[in-house]
């Protein structure tokens, strides 16, 4: 095959083709390198290849000596190094213009010697394996962030639908505690007052059994023999203290009852006190007066107020009520001594109230349920399950939004927030 046959030959290959020697310097060079870089081949010849493409010099360098030292070839992907020699290409599929990118091979080459004296540069254009494979990636990118943002709204939509869920909840039990408290509240009324009068005749009677005993212990001594004869078999001394423990006991289970017929009431329909713009500081401070019999033996109050604070247009009973039942359930939660944090803060166009305790916290299955009426994590006796299906018919007829976080065994943090702006009249 003669010389000017194996040019054209190597000419016509769809792929980059240099030689050079162990001092870099161009031996040969193909038609692609040479169209790429605008010369001819004289141009070229015996020019050191790291000074015609200085920024790849040290790659080039690199790779050169690795194939001269250990004689065998070595590789740059596109991947790594897209564009080692800065050629131009056209993309056949879209025609815009951008830089080559490459797949080099770098084979160890003899020129006229036993060993290897030479290194022979192979430059395949991957250009559209490689936009194919970019268009994918960005395809898969752009799908992972649809499919993001897609799980992000049907976040948001389960949230939607289980508040609305929330909402009907309330409104049914709403209506049911109304009926309840109507048909209970009279019966109880009448069982108090009786039980009242009841407590004020037993003391006037045992008023009189004293004045009766005082007299048989004057009198003849077989009537005194009687008396304590049957004080004996009836175990009346027995009966004298238990009498009054067990009215006693009447008494406040009856006052309990009428207190949770109260919050019933409340919970189904909130009184009507006056809307007037109220700084949520001074009511959380004025709370914390009320319930700071319950929390100095507990916890240590920890404030943080952002500065100027803006009123907020509310029921100030009604929103010191809530303060106060998150108050007392972040007492409540803290066994032994714990520090409860309270912070007030504006967000936007809201003003919102954490309050933060070191208590036991609260599973992650009770919390969906923290808010419904008679729901508590408390031992029996010691909370209705009210006060916080109460606080949340509060903050709701405000427009506002109560939320809690907790962790077992870390505390348990109710977050408040309350709009500005007047609300629509309720």
């Amino acid at each position: 095959m003669d010389a000017v046959l194996q040019q054209q030959i190597m000419d016509e290959l769809p792929l980059g083709v240099c030689v050079v020697d162990e001092a870099s310097c161009v031996v040969f060079m193909n038609k692609f390198f040479l169209g790429h870089l605008g010369k001819s081949s004289e141009e070229v010849l015996n020019r050191d290849i790291k000074e015609m493409f200085p920024e790849a010099a040290s790659i080039l360098s690199k790779k050169i000596r690795s194939v001269l030292v250990l004689g065998n070839s070595t590789f740059s992907y596109w991947e790594h190094n897209p564009h080692v020699f800065d050629f131009a290409s056209s993309r056949p599929i879209t025609g815009r213009d951008h830089q080559l990118f490459q797949n080099i091979e770098f084979r160890p080459f003899k020129i006229d010697s036993s060993k290897v004296n030479a290194v022979c540069i192979l430059v395949h254009d991957v250009t559209e394996l490689a936009g194919i494979y970019n268009d994918r990636s960005e395809l898969t990118e752009r799908l992972e962030r649809e499919h993001a943002a897609l799980q992000e709204l049907n976040k948001k939509l389960e949230n939607a639908q289980n508040q609305l869920l929330q909402n009907e909840k309330m409104a049914a039990i709403g209506q049911l505690a109304a009926g309840v408290a109507h048909e209970i509240n009279n019966p109880i009324g009448f069982v108090n007052s009786n039980l009242q009068s009841l407590n004020d005749y037993l003391k006037k009677i045992m008023q009189l059994l004293v004045f009766y005993h005082k007299v048989v212990s004057k009198g003849e001594e077989k009537y005194q023999a009687l008396e304590v004869d049957m004080r004996k078999k009836m175990q009346f001394d027995f009966i004298e203290n238990d009498i009054m423990e067990l009215l006693s006991e009447s008494i406040e289970g009856i006052e309990r009852v009428a207190a949770i017929v109260s919050n019933l009431k409340a919970f189904s329909h909130v009184d009507n006190s006056e809307w007037k713009f109220n700084s949520v500081v001074d009511g959380m401070e004025n709370t914390i007066k009320i319930a700071m019999n319950q929390i100095k033996n507990k916890a240590q109050i920890h404030r943080d107020y952002q500065d100027g604070i803006p009123e907020v247009y509310c029921q100030v009973m009604q929103i010191n009520q809530v303060f106060l039942n998150v108050l007392i359930n972040a007492v409540q939660a803290i066994e032994g001594y714990g520090d409860i944090f309270i912070r007030i803060y504006q967000e936007d166009q809201h003003v919102c109230i954490a309050v933060r305790d070191t208590g036991c916290g609260i599973d992650s299955d009770n919390l969906n349920r923290i808010f419904e009426p008679f729901f508590t994590t408390k031992p029996v006796g010691t909370g209705t399950g009210l006060g916080l299906s109460l606080s949340y018919s509060i903050i709701k007829k405000h427009h506002g939004d109560i939320r809690v976080t907790s962790e077992p065994g870390v505390g348990t943090t109710f977050t408040i927030e309350l709009p500005v702006e007047a609300p629509a009249a309720p």
